[in-house]
């Protein structure tokens, strides 16, 4: 089953698994989008990454707070679209994503993350030192956020089986 969960370590195969699958299962969704719908489907795709995102992933990977599968994942991938799953999900590329940072709060005291992108509501998603994925409360990183992930792969997964779930159901998806 394609909503099944199923995180794994992120490597470059995982990533590049990860895109084929959604980058298939976002063109099945935007077929009979506009019959279905009553309107044109937007922008669902995923970019590759750019040369400024690779050079943003270096930057990731060299900063003391480890922000390693980040960089990974800049490395090899874009800004990702994805404008008609539920209220829609928009991931920054990595040239844009290192320049939006926040402090989150974790364990009584703040930790430095990056603003990794938002959904259609303005709710933000932001990626802890440690890897932790958080989303905001309200259309600002002023709110507070809440862990949602315990990672990257776990993030990237909740996406996918969201993209599948709503090519299936029309329901939002678990993010």
């Amino acid at each position: 089953m394609h909503d099944a969960p199923r995180p794994a370590a992120l490597t470059a195969a995982s990533l590049a698994a990860w895109r084929d699958e959604v980058s298939t299962a976002l063109s099945a969704l935007t077929c009979g989008f506009e019959e279905k719908y009553g309107y044109a489907p937007g922008e669902n795709e995923i970019h590759p990454a750019t040369a400024d995102d690779r050079a943003a992933a270096e930057r990731l990977a060299a900063e003391p707070a480890a922000f390693a599968d980040l960089a990974l994942y800049y490395g090899a991938i874009g800004a990702v679209d994805m404008s008609d799953v539920g209220n829609g999900y928009f991931l920054h590329g990595g040239a844009e994503a290192l320049t939006e940072r926040t402090a989150l709060p974790e364990a009584g005291r703040s930790v430095p993350a990056v603003l990794i992108g938002s959904d259609g509501g303005g709710i933000r998603f932001a990626v802890a030192a440690d890897g932790a994925v958080w989303r905001s409360r309200t259309a600002s990183d002023e709110g507070g956020f809440d862990r949602i992930a315990a990672g990257l792969p776990e993030f990237l997964d909740l996406l996918r089986r969201s993209v599948h779930r709503f090519n299936r159901t029309g329901e939002p998806g678990f993010v």
